[in-house]
């Protein structure tokens, strides 16, 4: 081979060598472009998916009332890390609601209140007991001829959880937050000899905190009292007022006399219908009071009710 075809075979192999670098090259940009741009989009929905939602609920502080089938389920968190949950609806959807304000790993509530022993406000207060570690149960002391509630006894002794039987003694203060009992004026447990109409003693509790522009707001939370036990909160002297009143009894007509509204004088109200309910509530006679006193409210059936701490 001629001095002049070694050169060109060296030029072609050359020109070969850096053809092949430049597509390694551009293969290896596009390889590491790749990679980064697999790692934005993990970086963003890690943070928007994952750590935003978990940080929102690790940080939470409220009050929800929840968007259930039947019946109340509340959910409160203070700032201290100290929550209470009302009741619990019909189903297991208040423990898969429950989800959307705690981190998975919280399995600790600090106290469930069992305003009255109905089906629609305990089934799925007791779906959570089985599921997570309750430290106290408040009772209002009514008995029930019921399997389900004799199984929160049963389990309350399991787990060796505090049970509280409520009168206006029970009052509790966390921080800013400060939870009265009302009603039952004095415990019903020791001194009842059969069982009891449920909505006649439910627990009433006025609830005080700070709101998130450092207001003083106080709840009145009335569970399903009929206007027999308004009357008896109106005759004893208590202080109703509440700049938000929890509406009783779903909105029933049995409930919500125009006495009490006016002495509650709320300046909002919240109706807990439930979206599955078969009674009709809110009964027209209630909003039609409402509606003369101009007192404002929100039905949850149409989605949480939530006031943020």
């Amino acid at each position: 081979m001629t001095h002049q075809n070694i050169l060109k075979s060296k030029n072609i192999k050359n020109i070969k060598n850096i053809h092949n670098f430049k597509i390694s090259k551009i293969k290896y940009s596009m390889i590491i472009s790749a990679i980064f741009f697999l790692c934005i989009s993990f970086g963003y929905v890690f943070y928007m998916y994952i750590f935003t939602p978990l940080y929102q609920k690790i940080n939470f502080s409220g009050i929800v009332f929840m968007q259930i089938a039947r019946g109340d389920a509340f959910y409160l968190k203070t700032k201290e890390g100290v929550e209470i949950i009302w009741d619990g609806g019909y189903d297991k959807s208040f423990l898969y609601k429950l989800s959307d304000y705690r981190p998975f790993f919280d399995k600790t509530i600090d106290l469930w209140i069992i305003t009255h022993p109905d089906s629609d406000h305990y089934y799925g207060g007791l779906e959570v007991l089985k599921q997570l570690h309750i430290k106290n149960i408040m009772l209002t002391g009514v008995d029930k001829n019921d399997a389900k509630y004799k199984e929160i006894f049963t389990i309350a002794k399991q787990k060796n959880i505090n049970i509280i039987f409520a009168d206006k003694s029970k009052n509790l203060k966390i921080g800013d937050i400060v939870l009265d009992t009302l009603y039952p004026f004095e415990s019903i447990y020791a001194s009842r000899d059969t069982e009891e109409v449920g909505n006649d003693f439910c627990i009433v509790q006025k609830l005080h905190f700070m709101n998130k522009n450092n207001k003083k707001i106080t709840l009145l939370l009335t569970g399903d009292i009929e206007q027999k036990t308004e009357l008896k909160l109106l005759l004893s002297g208590i202080d109703l007022s509440a700049d938000i009143l929890k509406i009783a009894h779903h909105g029933s007509k049995s409930s919500s006399s125009e006495n009490f509204l006016k002495a509650v004088n709320p300046k909002r109200a919240i109706i807990t219908t439930g979206t599955e309910n078969t009674f009709n509530h809110p009964h027209v006679e209630t909003l039609n009071i409402l509606k003369k006193l101009k007192i404002k409210f929100i039905n949850s059936k149409y989605g949480d009710v939530v006031i943020e701490f």
